[in-house]
């Protein structure tokens, strides 16, 4: 009877630290992550991409509990990106009457679309250290290069082939900063996030991260999701591209003679 005794109570112990320490690693965890005080969501969460395709307007809402901010002041901001891909920047020399690619650096997981939006700039909102983890902001977003073993000796100057990269994605209307018009509050709880989706930014999933901030720091954050498809006429050439890269490649050369054959036949009677 003491044997079996002496056992439950081990087992019983045993199952309390079990316990205990799931306890505390949930409350570590919920420390960790920030409270749960932003609901949010798109109100059109797919998109089709058909031959008229234009682009697409994407409008993002989301409610804020005042309750739990204590009726301070805070700040808003939403990020906007995907889908991602590797991108190789090159950087050109002059030799002699000539400008040529002299080194390139690829850079993973870059986002093909990016946008950020706020009610005023994100520096202006929190540092650039509490920032960069979330990365919001061009400033603070992540672009990883490719380290390849054996691939020469390393580049002397990266973070200017990370400037280069965001000038390009900026020149082409994909990598965006918006605190002007972006944010529009509809009450004391409720704002609404409007973003411009360019034909260029591709079909995908496209994810939307909803900060709060408080004092410079990110007290609450919510996510939605955003799909593009491509539908129709477009979807069936982006198969064949993608399951006959070769003979797409070749109807795409006969079409492309048999226009310009009949243009030529064309013009030339008149």
């Amino acid at each position: 009877m003491r044997l079996r005794n002496r056992r439950t109570a081990t087992v019983s112990a045993i199952l309390f630290l079990f316990l205990a320490i799931i306890a505390a690693a949930g409350q570590a965890q919920a420390q960790a992550q920030p409270r749960a005080v932003i609901e949010a969501g798109a109100a059109q969460n797919y998109f089709y991409i058909e031959p008229s395709y234009e682009g697409a307007a994407v409008t993002l809402f989301a409610s804020v509990d005042r309750e739990k901010l204590k009726t301070q002041p805070f700040d808003i901001a939403v990020t906007l990106r995907g889908p991602v891909k590797a991108v190789t920047v090159w950087k050109k020399d002059r030799r002699g009457l000539l400008w040529v690619n002299s080194e390139s650096l690829t850079f993973e997981a870059v986002p093909n679309f990016y946008a950020v939006l706020s009610a005023r700039p994100v520096a202006q909102i929190a540092p650039l250290a509490e920032r960069k983890p979330f990365e919001i902001g061009l400033d603070a977003i992540a672009l990883p290069p490719r380290t390849e073993e054996g691939s020469g000796p390393a580049i002397a100057a990266p973070h200017e082939f990370e400037e280069a990269l965001i000038r390009l994605k900026k020149a082409s209307g994909l990598f965006i900063e918006d605190s002007e018009s972006a944010i529009e509050f509809l009450g004391e709880r409720l704002f609404r996030a409007r973003a411009f989706l360019p034909p260029a930014a591709g079909p995908g999933l496209y994810r939307a991260n909803f900060y709060v901030f408080q004092n410079g720091r990110v007290v609450g954050a919510a996510s939605s999701h955003i799909r593009l498809t491509k539908i129709g006429m477009e979807a069936r050439l982006s198969s064949a591209a993608a399951e006959h890269p070769w003979l797409y490649g070749i109807a795409a050369v006969i079409i492309a003679a048999a226009i310009g054959g009949g243009a030529s036949f064309v013009f030339s009677r008149d």
